[in-house]
C-alpha cells in the first residue's frame, strides 16, 4: 500500500481504538516495562484483553506476544507492542508505540475482504461494528 494510504489508515485506526488505547495507558509504565523485560506475555495480554473488554467485542483487539523495551539515555523511554485487530471483514497487524512523550499506532499489515486498494470508509465501517453496542 502506498505511504499516504496507510497514514490515513493509522489515523481512521487510532481514533477507533483511542478509548482502548486510553485505558491501557493507565497501568503504571514501570510495571509494563518489567512484564517486557520479563518476558511476562501472559499479564501483558491480560491487560490487553481488560482493556479491550470496555469497548471491543471478545478477542477482536489482542496481544501478539512480541514487545520491545527502548531506554535509550538522554531519550524518552518507549514500549513497543505487536498487537492484532481482528474483526469480522478486517484483521490489522500493528504496533502499539508507548513513548514518554505520545502514543502511536504503526500499521504493519491490513488483511481486508475487499480487494486493493484499501477504502478507508469500508475500514472505519469495519472498526465500528467491532466496537460494543452502548
Amino acid at each position: 500500500m502506498p505511504g499516504d494510504v496507510i497514514a490515513a489508515a493509522e489515523e481512521v485506526f487510532a481514533t477507533a481504538i483511542r478509548d482502548f488505547i486510553t485505558e491501557f495507558c493507565l497501568l503504571d509504565g514501570s510495571v509494563l516495562i518489567g512484564w517486557v523485560r520479563g518476558e511476562r506475555h501472559g499479564n501483558i495480554a491480560e491487560l490487553v484483553a481488560s482493556s479491550a473488554e470496555l469497548f471491543f467485542k471478545d478477542a477482536t483487539l489482542t496481544y501478539a506476544d512480541a514487545a520491545d523495551v527502548s531506554l535509550d539515555w538522554g531519550r524518552s523511554m518507549k514500549v513497543v507492542l505487536d498487537m492484532e485487530f481482528a474483526a469480522k471483514s478486517v484483521t490489522v497487524f500493528f504496533k502499539l508505540v508507548l513513548d514518554g512523550c505520545f502514543v502511536g499506532v504503526a500499521i504493519q499489515r491490513i488483511l481486508a475482504e475487499d480487494a486493493p486498494p484499501l477504502r478507508l470508509d469500508a475500514f472505519a465501517r469495519a472498526l465500528s461494528d467491532a466496537r460494543l453496542s452502548a
